[in-house]
């Protein structure tokens, strides 16, 4: 599976006062691997828009399930860097991906008001590490160009409002590539992501993960095993 761009640069209208368009362009990152096509975001007519740090990510709001208070997270194992930890939603076991470390910033660490944006990544969830929701844009897309859909280059397309990164839930590897060692223990990233939370705060993330694994979706039976 070829290292591919999973974060696109998203333009949005100058006119917005949403902040967070500071940022290296990316066009290749080694740490996030992709599927050999583009997944539905080629075209997605609306985006959910959040930020992390300062910078501001998007992410198609069909894909979208819910926006939580972030939880106590677990260590997983042979994942990649920017795998911070998983928790129990719903009896399906929910990865939460630090877009900063996927976007080859550092790890922004844990504070108790952050949130998660969980969204569909195919069958399961995955769950974006956010610390303000910005609400909801529409998309002025265009279509790919010739050699887009083979090389899968960045892509640039119009927000109602500003600049964001596009994340690819579909696009993101959940499993380490064993070409590309981690730099950083499953634990000690889990560490380092919740170096910042004293006891109380601790206590308050368990608690919010306790409730999470008890909440029912109405009509739905779900299995607690998942594909990483």
């Amino acid at each position: 599976m070829p290292a591919q761009t999973v974060l696109l640069r998203v333009r949005r209208h100058p006119k917005s006062l949403l902040v967070g368009r500071n940022g290296p362009m990316i066009s290749r990152d080694t740490r996030a691997t992709a599927l050999a096509e583009p997944s539905v975001l080629g075209v997605a007519p609306e985006c959910v828009v959040f930020s992390l740090a300062g910078t501001t990510y998007a992410v198609a709001a069909a894909l979208m399930r819910a926006c939580l208070s972030l939880p106590r997270l677990t260590a997983l194992d042979e994942t990649p860097d920017y795998l911070v930890g998983a928790f129990d939603l719903r009896g399906e076991l929910a990865p939460v991906i630090s877009p900063a470390v996927l976007g080859g910033w550092t790890l922004k660490p844990a504070n108790v008001g952050d949130l998660v944006v969980v969204v569909d990544a195919g069958q399961h969830p995955l769950a974006l590490h956010a610390d303000a929701m910005l609400g909801i844009e529409p998309v002025y897309d265009r279509p790919w160009r010739v050699g887009e859909r083979l090389l899968n280059l960045s892509k640039e397309v119009l927000l109602s409002g500003g600049s964001a990164w596009l994340i690819d839930p579909e696009a993101i590897r959940m499993v380490a590539d064993p070409h590309l060692p981690s730099l950083h223990s499953a634990d000690a990233r889990l560490q380092d992501f919740e170096r910042q939370l004293d006891a109380k705060a601790l206590s308050r993330l368990e608690a919010r993960a306790e409730r999470y694994r008890g909440l029912i979706r109405p009509g739905r039976c779900t299995h607690p095993s998942r594909r990483l």
